[in-house]
């Protein structure tokens, strides 16, 4: 618009930088109507993170690049961050508008699916954290004296816990760095000094085989869910869709919670931060 007005107010002299000026204002005016009527709707958008779902891949205040042309002659991937229109029983959706959300897409049709939960278990004997909390991860909290509170915002924050055969890697809210808690000291946390620790993550297993995952923020440990009704029964991703979930696992909305993505559903593949600048990168 702007550039339209200067075209207009320098049509009627005569001078050579004038017409430079004009000539300068109707290349802006067509590169602007190009990517507003071609670039935006088919090949690339931009796009802001609005929740912590995808941490620590993705943090809250990113914008990206989003390639929507690349699906177009070919199918999505295991493991590409996609972004999509939201499906109408996932939360946020509205009627009438359109609502994206992005999420890494761990299915294609035909994969055999299974999520299992976390698990500790001190002599031989599995802890058990009802009704002191709701996940295992939260007992762990609890327990190691994490932090756990509320934003202003309404959401929960916590420092993360990914539990492995050896030993719980904790990540604090506050970006200090990641550090481990040893077998012994989760045993006498819990109460049992000396026990025997065996300690087995949640994992999602594709076709048969645990898949390594080291971008989640945590490993899955789903107590409450829509779909499906039990995680820890397989399911086999149908034709036409997609199993998509958020790195940050134990704080997200996504296929686990509302169930298969419509493919058609598919905007385009999240493939570059652009802002801030201290996060400027591909994303993996």
């Amino acid at each position: 618009m702007v550039f339209t007005l200067i075209r207009l107010a320098l049509a009627k002299i005569k001078d050579g930088w004038a017409r430079t000026v004009s000539e300068t204002c109707d290349t802006i005016n067509f590169v602007l109507v190009l990517a507003f009527l071609l670039i935006r709707p088919f090949v690339a958008q931009a796009f802001y993170i609005p929740s912590e779902s995808m941490e620590n891949t993705l943090l809250v205040g990113d914008r990206l690049i989003v390639n929507k042309f690349g699906y177009r002659f070919g199918e999505p991937q295991r493991g590409d961050v996609i972004v999509f229109e939201a499906p109408p029983n996932a939360p946020g959706a509205q009627s009438g508008a359109t609502v994206d959300y992005i999420k890494r897409l761990v299915a294609v049709p035909g994969d055999k699916l299974r999520i299992t939960r976390p698990s500790i278990k001190l002599n031989g004997r599995e802890v058990d954290f009802a009704p002191e909390a709701s996940t295992l991860h939260d007992y762990l909290r609890q327990k190691l004296g994490l932090k756990d509170e509320m934003a202003p915002t309404g959401k929960q924050l916590q420092d993360a816990i990914k539990i492995t055969s050896n030993a719980l890697r904790i990540r604090p809210l506050d970006g200090s760095p990641m550090y481990e808690v040893s077998k012994e000291k989760v045993a006498e946390v819990l109460g049992q000094p000396g026990a025997t620790v065996e300690m087995t993550p949640g994992q999602v297993i594709l076709n048969g085989k645990p898949v390594e995952e080291s971008f989640t923020r945590e490993d899955p440990d789903y107590r409450e869910y829509i779909f499906p009704a039990d995680p820890e029964t397989e399911i086999t991703v149908e034709e036409g869709k997609l199993f998509v979930m958020g790195d940050n696992r134990n704080h997200s909305a996504d296929s686990h919670y509302w169930g298969q993505l419509d493919r058609h559903r598919v905007v385009g593949k999240a493939i570059f931060v652009f802002w801030p600048l201290n996060r400027l990168g591909a994303i993996k």
